[in-house]
């Protein structure tokens, strides 16, 4: 048996070199024009947006970031399992994010940039819009990286084995690329130039895909408000002189599908498998406190009797499991429809960033009449009609009051980031409102999470980039605020 394995390994070497040696000839006899080998970058940028979405809203354990964003901030809440809503857990993984989309991504821009291959992949699209779009897609997911761990790995991050253990940079040194990118990103477009292939979010428009950067630019700029308002001023500035969202139609949307297996994870969660996220009793109280009419488009009646009633927030499981869920409301039917759309950013989060930028004496507008703006722009993508909007806003309660601008705006926009729990989350730690209470029965005593622990196999496989971070930014624990969280 060994000399038959020694054999064959020699007769194994000596075919690899023989291939090494004819390996030009080969290649151009054996290679069909018909049949190319570059994947077409068509596919990787659906693979990649449906990477970066599953890992963003999808609802298993390791991939429901979107989900736990809104468990955190009290919007849904577990009829079931209750370790997310009592800040149990504390490592996850930001793995994924890496392996699946921004690989992708990294792609994209290898091919289109490539003397051997841009001739090639510019049959899914313009090179240089290619490469844009990847690079507004990878500061996308590099900002909610980001936001949740802090110091990430990313200048020395996606080489694969050239850099198995890279560097974590410093969220402020990330944020200062991430503008940078989009910048250079917007100016590479060519709206001329023809649009692209494969595109799940804009079919491939690419002047959407301009105002897509800036209303993300606009998005970091004012995430810097705390730490560096002078930055934050000029970046805001810069954003919205360069043009972000002005409607409903123009934001980032992303649609599931009707039909297996593209449809959507809380659909399947829902009616095929067993449901266990309810909404939470503290949106469904707030919103009849103040007679919102998206609680019907947030939320369905209880089974039992009808009305609308929240699941208690943030209880043992034991608690939790007694509750019936007859007695306690779910999400809409919209909100679980197979093919239901998911927001990457909304025209009325644009607004809700102008009229903090008014108030701060930032930009120009007045700060009232967009904070009303944003709530109406909210409303109406959940067609809510325009009676019941004026109805809402006449209320003595709904009114913008400048001199707590924060809070008007903090807790509006908390209820209008409805599926968008990640930037709740995000924009709750920043402003501080809404005023929310910890989980009644959390872990330890825990406080509401300020980010997420580092997943375990990183203190193993990159201990050195991992311990430097946490020299840098502090203690591995949820109490640790990111670098803007001031």
């Amino acid at each position: 048996m060994k000399t038959n394995y020694i054999t064959k390994l020699v007769l194994l070497i000596v075919l690899l070199f023989s291939v090494g040696a004819c390996e030009s000839d080969f290649e151009e006899i054996n290679t069909d024009p018909n049949n190319p080998t570059t994947v077409p970058t068509a596919f990787l940028l659906s693979s990649a947006q449906r990477s970066i979405i599953q890992e963003a809203f999808g609802m298993n354990r390791t991939t429901n970031w979107d989900a736990i964003g809104m468990r955190y901030m009290q919007m849904w809440t577990s009829t079931l399992y209750t370790d997310d809503d009592r800040y149990a857990i504390r490592e996850a993984d930001f793995t994924e994010f890496y392996k699946g989309g921004l690989t992708d991504l990294t792609e994209i821009i290898r091919l289109n940039t490539d003397e051997k291959t841009k001739a090639i992949v510019v049959a899914s699209g313009p090179n240089q819009n290619q490469v844009a779009v990847a690079r507004i897609l990878k500061a996308w997911t590099f900002q909610i990286i980001t936001d949740i761990w802090g110091d990430i790995p990313y200048s020395e991050a996606l080489r694969g084995l050239a850099n198995t253990t890279p560097a974590y940079d410093p969220q402020s040194a990330i944020y200062t690329d991430l503008i940078k990118e989009l910048d250079e990103a917007t100016a590479q477009i060519d709206v001329t130039a023809g649009d692209i292939q494969g595109d799940l979010f804009y079919n491939g428009n690419m002047t959407k895909w301009k105002l897509f950067a800036q209303s993300l630019k606009l998005r970091m700029g004012m995430r810097l408000s705390e730490v560096d308002p002078d930055k934050a001023a000029k970046t805001v500035q810069e954003a919205l002189s360069a043009g972000v969202f002005a409607s409903n139609d123009q934001m980032a949307t992303f649609q599931y599908m009707a039909a297996a297996p593209y449809y959507s994870p809380l659909y399947n969660a829902y009616y095929i498998g067993t449901p266990t996220i309810a909404v939470a009793n503290t949106l469904i109280n707030k919103m009849l406190a103040l007679q919102d009419p998206r609680i019907s488009a947030y939320a369905q009646e209880k089974e039992n009797g009808g009305g609308f009633v929240g699941m208690p927030y943030g209880v043992s499981a034991a608690i939790a499991g007694s509750v019936n869920n007859k007695n306690v409301s779910f999400q809409s039917s919209r909100v679980l429809a197979a093919d239901v759309k998911l927001v990457l950013q909304s025209y009325a989060e644009i607004l809700f960033l102008q009229a903090e930028a008014a108030a701060r004496g930032w930009a120009n507008g007045n700060p009232d009449e967009l904070y009303k703006a944003a709530i109406t722009a909210s409303m109406q993508y959940w067609d809510v009609p325009q009676a019941q909007i004026d109805t809402y806003l006449a209320q003595p309660s709904i009114a913008f009051d400048l001199a707590n601008y924060r809070k008007s705006i903090g807790e509006q926009k908390w209820l209008a980031l409805y599926l968008q729990g990640i930037e709740a989350w995000s924009e709750w730690r920043r402003l501080d409102y809404p005023a929310l209470l910890p989980a009644p029965d959390a872990a330890q005593g825990r406080e509401i999470p300020r980010r997420r622990g580092y997943p375990l196999q990183e203190i193993s496989l990159n201990k050195a980039s991992y311990e430097a971070a946490v020299a840098r930014q502090g203690p591995d624990v949820m109490d640790t605020r990111v670098w803007w969280d001031k």
